[in-house]
């Protein structure tokens, strides 16, 4: 389980943010041997700078550091502003609940911190690393923006957030994002869900904007990635509830109502199907081994069956956003025998005109595509 509070480094030493001129000068591989003397005015504790670094037990610096040198000095003075904040959970918590409500950016007060040195210590970091709108005796201004305009970050941002939650405790059973959503670490970068989502998985918070969507598909859609080494399926039985909420039916387009949607129905549907086949048969969130999950599966001895919950407006709309994902799910290692049946899984009823294609899919194609309406 993720515990932010194993993350801790020194508040109070100076000097972390110095990581980011040293970064432009040497490689990454041999920054710990040039902590102090080698920079003028340079000197980090190598404990601290271990930390920030996510330096491995063997004494190995990830390799996306000399990827940010490539990017140039904007990218590492970013990179190590989120390492510096994601190495303590008093800072994560401190700026998640500076953000300001229009996004991007936030005010951190003095009296918001631990003591008074720790305070002077996180505002001269932000102030240096140039991320500062305004510095006051009692609080710093900052701004973010900048930091999300900047090629090929959101992909070094990742890894250092994998590493970051690892490092925490996290047992990486769910996506990144969704441990982000969950820890509700997107405030950090004072963005929404869905924002934080698009930006990590495309680069850019305008896809987000132009037309929201679900995170989990933000993720699918354009997060794929040749050769990477992939697991096995292991179908483990069991729910563990999500946020749910009040829920209207009129807005679904609307990110936030949808990921309430999605985790109701995802509960509902669990129970349900905990009564049909039995709770050691139905499982959620269960990993396919290729770094995706299902949402919630049935397995016996005898059938396995897959569900994808979709929340849009139209039935179609949950058709043509859940075959893809299914299809892959059940048959990328070429194995037709994963799965027998396929759910797209939404709280609309069925229309005559999607029950007559799903039909036709599967006398056609032999395609064991099916609907499942789950009323709220």
């Amino acid at each position: 389980m993720t515990r932010l509070g194993r993350l801790s480094v020194s508040l109070t030493k100076h000097g972390a943010h110095k990581l980011a001129r040293l970064l432009r000068k040497f490689d990454a591989q041999s920054i710990l041997d040039h902590l102090e003397d080698s920079v003028p005015g340079v000197n980090i504790e190598a404990v601290q700078a271990k930390k920030n670094l996510s330096v491995s037990r063997d004494g190995r610096v990830p390799l996306f550091w000399n990827e940010a040198r490539k990017l140039g000095a904007g990218a590492i003075d970013a990179l190590v502003l989120i390492a510096i904040i994601f190495s303590h959970s008093h800072l994560i918590q401190v700026t998640r609940k500076a953000a300001d409500k229009k996004g991007r950016s936030g005010t951190i007060k003095r009296d918001a911190m631990q003591n008074e040195k720790a305070f002077t210590n996180f505002a001269h970091t932000i102030d240096e690393l140039g991320f500062s709108t305004e510095h006051a005796p009692d609080y710093v201004r900052y701004d973010f923006t900048k930091l999300f305009e900047i090629a090929g970050l959101n992909i070094l941002v990742k890894e250092l957030l994998r590493i970051k939650l690892v490092t925490a405790g996290w047992d990486q059973a769910n996506s990144l994002i969704d441990e982000l959503t969950r820890l509700e670490l997107h405030e950090v970068f004072s963005l929404s869900v869905v924002e934080l989502g698009a930006w990590l998985e495309t680069g850019r918070l305008a896809s987000a904007r132009a037309k929201p969507r679900d995170v989990e598909d933000v993720q699918f859609f354009f997060s794929a990635r040749d050769n990477v080494p992939s697991g096995e399926f292991k179908f483990h039985a069991g729910h563990r509830p999500r946020k749910t909420g009040a829920i209207s039916k009129a807005p679904l387009a609307a990110h936030g109502i949808a990921l309430l949607l999605h985790n109701d129905i995802q509960t509902k549907l669990y129970k349900r199907l905990c009564k049909q086949f039995g709770p050691e048969c139905v499982g959620t969130e269960v990993p396919t081994g290729d770094g995706t999950s299902i949402d919630v599966v049935v397995k016996t001895a005898t059938f396995c069956y897959f569900y994808e919950i979709k929340t849009d407006a139209s039935v179609k709309g949950c058709i043509r956003q859940a075959v893809p994902q299914l299809l892959e799910y059940a048959y990328w290692r070429c194995d037709a025998s994963r799965a027998q049946r396929l759910f797209v899984a939404s709280p609309a009823a069925i229309t005559s005109e999607a029950e007559k294609y799903l039909e036709f899919l599967r006398k056609t194609f032999k395609l064991p595509f099916y609907y499942e309406q789950t009323e709220l």
